[in-house]
């Protein structure tokens, strides 16, 4: 049951990769394999990014809610987290601003992934020491531009 249903997101991704973003085989590679952990508490949208990334070759991992994140954090210690900003019980805002105040998350880049594009928000993103701010859908080559000034 577990390996269809994961099976089933992996497809999605996969569609969503190849409906939004062109083909797939046209995905830029990374130089430098970076650590990534994906933030969204919408499943769908957090498995297309990891997916898109993972095809770029950066060693990814998800989380599904800001909760989780931390935990996962702790566990791996990226280099680079994209946060989702609205999500239920703990704000992408909070959840960046926790794992600033870690020791291990001083020098993780953090990448707000969101909705909310208006200049308000992207003032609380730089308020919350988020790296920089990018409004879904986010493309492929703005992903990799980004991604390869980051050396970890």
């Amino acid at each position: 049951m577990l390996l269809a249903w994961t099976l089933g997101r992996a497809a999605q991704a996969r569609a969503a990769v190849g409906r939004g973003f062109g083909k797939m085989e046209d995905m830029p590679h990374a130089e430098v394999p970076l650590k990534v952990l994906v933030v969204d508490d919408q499943a769908d949208s957090a498995d297309a990014v990891a997916f898109m990334l993972s095809l770029m070759g950066h060693d990814v991992h998800t989380a599904y809610g800001p909760r989780e994140a931390l935990e996962l954090f702790r566990e791996i210690q990226p280099s680079v987290v994209f946060m989702d900003i609205s999500m239920p019980e703990l704000s992408g805002l909070e959840a960046a601003a926790r794992i600033r105040s870690l020791p291990e998350g001083t020098s993780t880049t953090i990448i707000a992934l969101t909705g909310l594009g208006h200049e308000q928000d992207r003032r609380r993103s730089r308020e919350a020491s988020i790296d920089h701010h990018l409004v879904k859908p986010a493309s492929p080559a703005a992903l990799h531009r980004l991604l390869s000034a980051i050396h970890p």
